[in-house]
């Protein structure tokens, strides 16, 4: 998304053609909507491993998201969006030229455009957000029933929840959340009007501008929650290839 297509986005806005030829402006386009599904099922993956990990046993976890496991969920997220993408290749809308957008996406017009656009996009992009918004209430009152703590007396009870996974899994819900109120707006109001024509054009590019923006600013929100991203800005802003060796804290024996 962003070493490939925002250039490619913006050059398009600014000259009102292809940025690199019409051959290109189809990939440009499956790719922009590949991204985005795989973003999707990112962020049920994100929720269902949160879930596992704080409502089952630790064994339960590493059987389901070790590192074998985990490759094979990324890689049927990758085969699921690719398989989302594929009907524009097939005859169901067509990707290329928008000259309503002036970007690589969804030809316009085209006689199935909008359906693609709410069938496809819009269906799995509503299905996902209200899987993972439920996967989260479940995390949520699950926790609420739970022990948190972090001495060790706490391990005794029967579902003890350490106040260190609390802390990560509200980081992700508040990604969640930027995700969410990124995209909804453009997903829900842009499927309508492509049957309805009820936005003003300039309506329409502020919500295109704000799904967009979701890639921006996530990297903004991991670095203000993970101290891990504070360190890797800090060490790009100095043009430094490696992080900085961070000392442990000493230990008491």
């Amino acid at each position: 998304m962003t070493g490939l297509q925002y250039p490619t986005r913006v050059a398009a806005m600014i000259t009102g053609a292809p940025p690199l030829g019409d051959a290109m402006c189809p990939i440009l386009g499956a790719l922009t909507f590949f991204s985005i599904y795989v973003s999707f099922f990112s962020v049920i993956l994100i929720a269902l491993s949160r879930y596992v990990r704080i409502t089952k046993s630790i064994d339960t976890y590493k059987k389901i998201f070790g590192p074998s496991r985990s490759f094979l969920w990324v890689s049927l997220s990758w085969v699921v969006s690719g398989l989302l993408v594929a009907p524009g290749f097939l005859g169901y809308g067509k990707f290329g030229w928008n000259s309503r957008n002036r970007t690589c996406g969804q030809v316009y017009p085209h006689p199935y455009q909008a359906h693609y656009f709410s069938n496809i996009f819009g269906v799995s992009c509503w299905v996902t957000l209200s899987l993972a918004i439920g996967i989260f209430l479940k995390v949520y009152f699950d926790v609420k029933n739970s022990v948190i703590g972090t001495n060790s007396s706490d391990h005794h009870h029967d579902h003890y929840v350490p106040r260190r996974l609390i802390k990560q899994t509200k980081h992700m819900f508040i990604f969640f959340c930027a995700l969410a109120m990124s995209i909804t707006p453009y997903a829900l109001l842009n499927s309508i009007d492509l049957y309805v024509h009820f936005l003003p054009n300039a309506v329409r590019i502020m919500l295109l501008v704000l799904f967009g923006l979701n890639h921006v600013v996530n990297p903004f929100l991991y670095a203000w929650k993970l101290t891990i991203f504070q360190r890797a800005f800090r060490a790009l802003s100095r043009c430094k290839r490696r992080l900085p060796i961070q000392p442990r804290p000493a230990v008491n024996r």
